[in-house]
């Protein structure tokens, strides 16, 4: 009987405290608004590392569900693109197409216009997990970013 009271008081405590789980923001950024400090989270979040006159075109961050996403376009100077290849994942990601593509569907993610295009994808510790898709997209060097939490 005791054992029936205990995982009746357990049943109720759990159907009615409910789940409290706190959920982030989904923030969207283009032009101007995705700054060097901007970029700079990006590298925080990703490890990769974007050489100076970098700039950032669109962010897309999804901080409202369970597992964190991002998706970003960034250019990178014409004079720093090998710096930039330098990054980890450029290094010894696996050569494989992005799949996950965070971006998929924002009018701005436009991998397939890329020309002379590398495609990389990395496990991140923690249960992280990124792909790079970069190439040129008319004169400019373009970086896309697909970033997520698991």
């Amino acid at each position: 009987m005791r054992i029936f009271i205990r995982l009746l008081i357990l049943i109720v405590a759990l159907t009615t405290a409910g789940c409290d789980l706190k959920f982030g923001d989904d923030v969207e950024l283009s032009g101007a608004a995705f700054d060097a400090a901007k970029i700079t989270e990006v590298s925080t979040l990703t490890g990769v590392t974007f050489p100076t006159g970098s700039r950032g075109i669109e962010y897309y961050y999804i901080g409202s569900g369970i597992d964190d996403a991002l998706a970003a376009k960034i250019t990178v100077p014409a004079d720093e693109i090998e710096s930039f290849k330098a990054n980890t994942v450029m290094t010894t990601g696996t050569d494989s197409k992005a799949t996950i593509q965070i971006g998929r569907g924002k009018p701005w993610w436009k991998i397939d216009g890329l020309t002379d295009r590398t495609d990389r994808t990395i496990d991140l510790p923690n249960g992280r997990f990124l792909e790079v898709t970069c190439g040129q997209e008319g004169s400019d060097f373009v970086v896309y970013l697909s970033w997520i939490t698991t």
